[in-house]
């Protein structure tokens, strides 16, 4: 909060009263200032809606209009003005109408001065209270909308996996200003490949590279707006085409040539089908994602169409795509019961076919186990880790020939890589969480570090910090920031004579209300109380 006094209006018919209220106690020592007075509750409101005062103490029974039916007119027009009614013991049951109208405290005559002071100092801690919430607010709304290009990209790539509801995908697309021209989706997927020339690009070269190759490509879209172009989780450029005037794989051509061109690097890109319904988004990028990788056949440079790669023969066992595809989510996140139950679900559809299918438990078996490497591998596990005990995986897929002794093969190797992927995990979240720990006790004197902040340092979600942190130290974020900062408020205190707001400010915290409350609250005592005791 500012230094700046409140402001105080004065409000009784009788002006002998108003003159006692402004001299019966000191106002400005408390940062107070009566800045105008009123007879009546007309020539008030006329005021109030000039000088919008702070506080306004009034009298309840005026002539034309009383206290309350006045308090209700400021209310309405400035819901942020408290005010104090004034009453007589025989009003006492009228003016507990006072506080249902928004009225802030109310006070018996005669007046006494301890009983004004202590109102006056209350509502004073009311509105400091509110200012700091406000202020908080507008801070977190400024780190929100900063923040709202990295949100949407994150809910893009959410629509890419398709496991939202429709409901919530409505309402992400009305919140993130998405707008959906018709009901079909088709999408592209760009890598960029470096030449020899990059050979020596360090990360932020490459990520510069990625991030001029997406603003081509977003000014190239520039004029279709219901285009949209971000990267994926994987770091790759993805094209969200939701109009279907527009060819994309002509499009995508134009692209390949300009980056090429432009940039001199090598680009593949791979375009799935359209499809209708946006929750089958997730079928053109998984095909996208397919013809992309058909790049190590048809070379770089190269814009590849999953129809133009696919035949018939290839799709016989399509129908499993989506159980696959949804076992790499459950590895990934630790959901062994779900991956587990989406074995015995695939063998037990592969069971109802009538013809030989010992092939098909076979190829089945090798695509989940295919799966489980990708995923340990993607994670920096070491595959010795994950089957130990020294089995060729695949060439034991294909000893096996009944489903139920498959299903049991497959079940321990999952069981096996979730063991090595959660100890992986585990060891690499203490890591992180003791980086970000070191990284607050270096600089907690920035005031703009904030769980948000350090979350974009870190790459990563600041909910999920926010419970990675709790996890591993037993605090919250902001309660380990704050105890960083006052414990060298404590030393600058007893070792300096700096000011308690110059002490503030060294620690990282601009306001020097908000550091009193913290110091209290971490110490159990104000810092007056402190500075005593030293």
């Amino acid at each position: 909060m500012s230094d700046s006094r409140l402001k105080v209006m004065l409000v009784d018919d009788e002006y002998l009263t108003r003159e006692l209220l402004r001299r019966c106690i000191n106002w400005n020592e408390i940062g107070m200032e009566i800045v105008s007075e009123a007879s009546n509750a007309y020539e008030a409101l006329d005021i109030v809606d000039k000088i919008i005062p702070d506080i306004i103490i009034t009298d309840i029974c005026m002539p034309f209009m009383d206290g309350i039916e006045f308090s209700k007119a400021v209310i309405e027009r400035h819901p942020h003005i408290k005010i104090v009614i004034l009453t007589g013991y025989e009003e006492f049951e009228y003016a507990k109408r006072s506080i249902k109208v928004g009225a802030a405290d109310f006070l018996l005559k005669p007046i006494n001065h301890n009983e004004i002071k202590k109102a006056a100092l209350n509502i004073k801690e009311k509105i400091e209270a509110e200012r700091t919430r406000n202020d908080e607010y507008r801070k977190l709304k400024k780190q929100l909308d900063e923040s709202m290009p990295y949100l949407r990209e994150i809910f893009l790539n959410e629509l890419l996996q398709g496991r939202m509801d429709e409901n919530i995908i409505q309402n992400k697309l009305l919140y993130f200003q998405i707008d959906i021209k018709s009901n079909q989706f088709q999408t592209a997927v760009i890598e960029i490949i470096y030449t020899s020339m990059h050979a020596e690009f360090g990360e932020e070269d490459i990520l510069l590279l990625r991030m001029h190759c997406i603003e081509l490509i977003k000014q190239y879209f520039r004029n279709k707006i219901y285009t949209y172009v971000f990267f994926d989780i994987s770091q790759r450029i993805v094209i969200l085409n939701n109009d279907k005037d527009i060819d994309l794989i002509e499009c995508c051509e134009n692209i390949k040539n300009m980056i090429v061109n432009r940039l001199n690097c090598f680009v593949c890109i791979g375009v799935g089908n359209s499809y209708e319904g946006i929750k089958n988004i997730r079928n053109s990028y998984r095909e996208a994602i397919e013809a992309l990788n058909y790049k190590v056949i048809a070379g770089k440079n190269q814009v590849m169409n999953y129809n133009d790669i696919t035949f018939p023969a290839q799709r016989q066992l399509f129908f499993f795509d989506d159980q696959i595809d949804d076992l790499g989510y459950y590895l990934k996140v630790g959901m062994e019961d779900k991956a587990i139950e989406l074995v015995e679900t695939l063998y037990d559809e592969i069971a109802s076919i009538q013809t030989d299918i010992v092939d098909i438990i076979r190829v089945i078996g090798v695509n989940i186990i295919s799966t489980i490497l990708n995923t340990a591998t993607k994670l920096g596990i070491n595959i010795k880790e994950v089957f130990h005990n020294g089995i060729q995986p695949y060439k034991y897929v294909f000893k096996i020939d009944t489903i139920p002794e498959m299903k049991n093969y497959l079940k321990s190797c999952i069981s096996g890589a979730l063991k090595s992927i959660n100890s992986f995990r585990n060891s690499k979240v203490s890591k992180i969480v003791k980086e970000i720990q070191n990284f607050l006790i270096e600089n907690y004197a920035d005031p703009e570090i904030n769980l948000l902040s350090v979350a974009k340092m870190f790459y990563l979600n600041p909910s999920y910090l926010s419970r990675l942190f709790r996890q591993e130290t037993g605090q919250t974020f902001v309660e380990y920031l704050t105890r960083i900062r006052i414990k060298k408020a404590i030393e600058l205190l007893k070792e300096t004579d700096m000011k308690v707001y110059e002490v503030a400010e060294k620690v990282g915290i601009i306001d020097p209300h908000y550091f009193g409350i913290c110091f209290k609250k971490y110490l159990g005592m104000s810092v007056s109380e402190f500075k005593k005791c030293r």
